[in-house]
C-alpha cells in the first residue's frame, strides 16, 4: 500500500532538486565568508565598470562644462574629486552586495536544513517499515 506521507515527502524533495536544488547547492559548496566575499569582490569590479561607463557617459553629454572646470581648477583636485566620488559609490556598492548576498547565503542554509531534514524523515519512514 502507498504511504500517501512518503509521496508527499519525495514529491516536496524532488521539486525543489529540480527547481532550486543546483543552484542552491553550488552555493553551499563555500564557507560563508568565501561566497560573500567572493561576490562582493566580483560587485566592486562590476561598480568600477559601471563608474567608468556612467563617468564616460557623463563626459560625453556635458564636455564643455567639464573643460571649463577642468582648465579653472587644478588636475590634482579635479583627480580628487572624481576618485571621492569613485569611492562613495564603491563604497555603497560593495555593503549592498555585502547585505543582499549575506541574507541570499543565510537563506540558502535555510533551505538547505529543511531539505536535509526531509531526508531524515524519509529515512526514518523507510527504516519504520
Amino acid at each position: 500500500m502507498v504511504n500517501e506521507e512518503k509521496v508527499i515527502l519525495m514529491t516536496r524533495m524532488a521539486a525543489f532538486a529540480a527547481r532550486e536544488g543546483k543552484k542552491e547547492q553550488k552555493i553551499n559548496q563555500y564557507f560563508r565568508s568565501d561566497y560573500v566575499g567572493f561576490e562582493v569582490v566580483k560587485s566592486a569590479i562590476s561598480a568600477t565598470i559601471v563608474f567608468v561607463v556612467l563617468f564616460a557617459v557623463y563626459a560625453m553629454t556635458n564636455f564643455t562644462s567639464l573643460i571649463d572646470n577642468f582648465y579653472g581648477a587644478s588636475l590634482e583636485d579635479f583627480g580628487r574629486q572624481i576618485f571621492t566620488i569613485y569611492l562613495i559609490f564603491l563604497i555603497g556598492y560593495c555593503v549592498i552586495s555585502y547585505i543582499y548576498f549575506s541574507f541570499r547565503y543565510a537563506k540558502m542554509r535555510d533551505k538547505m536544513k529543511q531539505y536535509y531534514n526531509d531526508l531524515k524523515k524519509l529515512r526514518k519512514m523507510y527504516e519504520k517499515d
